[in-house]
């Protein structure tokens, strides 16, 4: 694929438009003639002229603001010597009406902000679905619930809770051929340059709202995450009919052997259990890295997400099935190496590769990724919370211990879009998650919120089936039943933010009181800045907190308490003048002892203020 030209439609000096399909002839395909057809323009077919290396050019005269085009394929099967049609949206499209015809835009545009990008380590992410979001949310108004604008309308509740970094569940283009409304988008993106039309507060200004969402979150301090599918696109994407000659995208796979770039890739990671999902049909087509016109498409889209669109980072989508193994010039490797000559080093690169834990390190180290979802965390809160044991979640809360470069920190979570919110994994009533968010926001990893959890959402995310709930609006009048576990987040993501400690690699295990379900650990390099004490169980537990690092003080955050450390363990001098020498940490809760009290009684009060919701 050549990638010099500039694909799709471009806006031309003195009321042009070129427009410019790469189509080549290939395998058992001949592609014939190319027309666009146009509404905007003085023609309303324009016949394109080939090029050797395969682009179908043609130009025309602007005569409206937006330009509604589409492109129409003859080609020929040569097998058979019969001859197909295809009209078909442009796969560089950078807008898309809602009738599926491709737009140009023309005039002055949109553009992103400049933007000093937070560090990786610095991180607080919040995982959303633009229309779950706030599509029933009564704080949003009516016309922009479930848009991008209705996520700007809630930037000042993201900050509130200390969030620094939104990532978005797919907003590539997506088709619909079901007809069933809201998607998740992991398997139907058709127009990977264009940010989804569904998700605009107004027809046609998809692109230019998506850009005064990442100008608005820059605005207000917080990176914008996409979350990019580069495994395989919908069936009904262009290159997928061009080159099929059945064209069947609601049954059949499409036909792929005579495509330029689509085909059956599959990954090669060797872990015996993931073989079930390293080449799995998902209902898509997948994007085939061994033919290199996929690697050069996929650099284009990637470029224009940062360059035009202005984000600041990827989440891949299950490199587990396009990374081979070992090998960076290709698939998932070959993607993340793109990503950071084109986002730049300080771009956010994060991997979801659920294999084991030596293949999953392995990965991160030898690739141009710097961090990646970690399960292991997801799955040891819940050992905790079952009594199995603190043993597992010491280990997970110790990044370095399992190998994790400093320079490569994990992702971490209670919830995500894939899996079983917490509250519904035995977390009720809402008060048992009080401990596990403490933990997950003290964690040396990079913490991620999956929206709703700040105040105990309890939506299924699958039916029964095992089909994910793609269509499921948030319930924020829930929020009013479980408001301290709001402010607890709001505490913890302004604690975080305050002490350097709680963002760095340093974990330094101290203590498990197994019998009463009380993991302590501390947070920095050699003698700990912070201590944590997080009780698992439902009732107080009275438990000695051993404090290395010499006498002194230390100041409770939770209960804004001040302690003392003498003889290496934790006291509380009682106004009666007692000195109590075992603390009592509350039930599904926990202590947070600082060397330093990074805050004054006036935020401690409006961190906690009972009235705030």
């Amino acid at each position: 694929m050549h990638t010099k030209v500039r694909r799709g439609a471009t806006e031309l000096e003195g009321g042009g438009a070129e427009f410019v399909l790469w189509a080549p002839s290939h395998g058992n395909v001949r592609i014939e003639r190319v027309d666009v057809r146009a509404e905007g323009l003085s023609a309303p077919v324009l016949t394109t002229e080939p090029t050797d290396d395969g682009h179908w050019v043609a130009r025309g005269r602007i005569v409206a603001p937006k330009v509604f085009y589409d492109y129409e394929v003859n080609a020929l099967h040569l097998p058979t010597g019969r001859r197909f049609t295809r009209v078909i949206s442009d796969p560089y499209a950078r807008e898309v009406h809602r009738d599926f015809r491709s737009v140009l835009t023309t005039g002055e545009l949109v553009r992103p902000a400049p933007f000093v990008r937070p560090a990786l380590r610095d991180l607080l992410i919040y995982e959303l679905h633009v229309y779950n979001f706030t599509a029933e949310d009564p704080s949003v108004r009516g016309e922009v619930r479930g848009t991008y604008a209705g996520v700007i309308a809630k930037l000042p509740h993201l900050r509130s809770l200390g969030v620094n970094a939104i990532e978005l569940m797919p907003v590539f283009d997506y088709s619909d051929p079901w007809q069933v409304g809201i998607r998740w988008n992991y398997i139907t993106a058709c127009h990977l340059f264009a940010p989804h039309r569904g998700y605009a507060a107004h027809e046609d200004g998809a692109r230019a709202e998506f850009i005064q969402l990442v100008n608005a979150c820059h605005a207000a301090g917080i990176a914008v995450i996409v979350d990019a599918v580069f495994n395989q696109v919908s069936r009904r994407f262009s290159y997928a009919r061009i080159y099929d000659p059945n064209d069947d995208p609601r049954g059949v796979a499409p036909d792929c052997g005579s495509n330029p770039l689509l085909g059956n890739f599959g990954g090669t990671d060797p872990n015996p259990g993931s073989e079930p999902y390293r080449d799995k049909d998902w209902g898509g087509v997948d994007l085939d890295y061994a033919r290199p016109a996929a690697m050069a498409f996929v650099r284009d889209v990637i470029r224009v997400w940062f360059d035009e669109l202005g984000i600041d980072g990827m989440r891949f989508d299950h490199t587990l099935g396009f990374y081979h193994w070992k090998d960076q010039t290709v698939g998932a490797g070959a993607v993340a190496e793109a990503t950071r000559e084109i986002g730049g080093d300080g771009c956010y690169r994060i991997a979801e590769h659920f294999s084991n834990d030596q293949n999953e390190l392995e990965l991160l180290k030898d690739s141009a990724f710097n961090s990646m979802w970690a399960k292991g965390f997801y799955y040891a809160v819940d050992d905790a919370l079952h009594d199995r044991g603190l043993a597992h979640l010491e280990h997970r809360m110790n990044v370095r211990a399992q190998g994790f470069p400093d320079e490569k920190p994990p992702v971490v979570f209670l919830d995500n879009h894939d899996d079983e919110r917490l509250s519904n994994r035995g977390a009720k009533p809402w008060w048992r998650i009080q401990t596990p968010t403490i933990a997950l926001l003290t964690h040396p990893g990079v913490p991620m919120l999956y929206m709703g959890c700040e105040y105990a959402e309890d939506d299924r995310t699958r039916f029964a089936s095992g089909l994910p709930r793609e269509h499921n609006p948030l319930d924020w009048a829930q929020t009013e039943a479980t408001a301290p576990l709001l402010r607890l987040h709001r505490a913890m993501g302004f604690l975080r933010e305050r002490v350097p400690a709680l963002r760095s690699p340093g974990m330094i295990p101290i203590w498990r009181h197994e019998k009463e379900r009380v993991l302590i650990y501390g947070r920095g390099e050699n003698e700990p800045a912070v201590i944590v004490a997080l009780n698992f169980h439902e009732e107080p537990q009275s438990v000695r907190v051993p404090a290395p690092g010499g006498d002194g003080e230390w100041h409770e955050f939770l209960f804004n308490l001040k302690f003392m450390a003498h003889g290496g363990a934790m006291q509380f001098h009682g106004s009666d003048g007692v000195i109590y020498d075992r603390v009592l940490v509350p039930g599904s809760y926990a202590h947070i002892y600082c060397r330093h009290r990074v805050w004054s009684d006036p935020e401690w009060v409006e961190l906690f203020a009972v009235d705030r919701t």
